[in-house]
């Protein structure tokens, strides 16, 4: 079966809402559903690599919560990116 992600679907940090997807795309070299979102914190907490990395993620599709894995790039310039695709 295969489960379309559109932007837009909500994203779950330990079980707890945290943001959206702001867009997604198929990754042929991953092979799978590739998603890109914004994750914030639930108070005034910085959000730091560590912070992305303790977690873990779901996103929910059509009331179907699937766990997502994620990768996180970080530059110089840039605030950590994170890359979250599902199973």
């Amino acid at each position: 079966m295969v489960i379309e992600i559109l932007s837009g679907e909500p994203i779950y940090r330990n079980g707890e809402f945290s943001g959206f997807v702001t867009s997604t795309v198929y990754d042929f070299t991953f092979g799978k559903q590739v998603c890109l979102g914004f994750v914030h914190a639930p108070s005034s907490e910085k959000i730091t690599v560590n912070y992305i990395r303790g977690a873990t993620y779901e996103i929910d599709i059509a009331t179907k919560q699937l766990e997502a894995r994620l990768n996180v790039y970080q530059s110089a310039e840039l605030s950590p990116t994170v890359l979250l695709y599902t199973h």
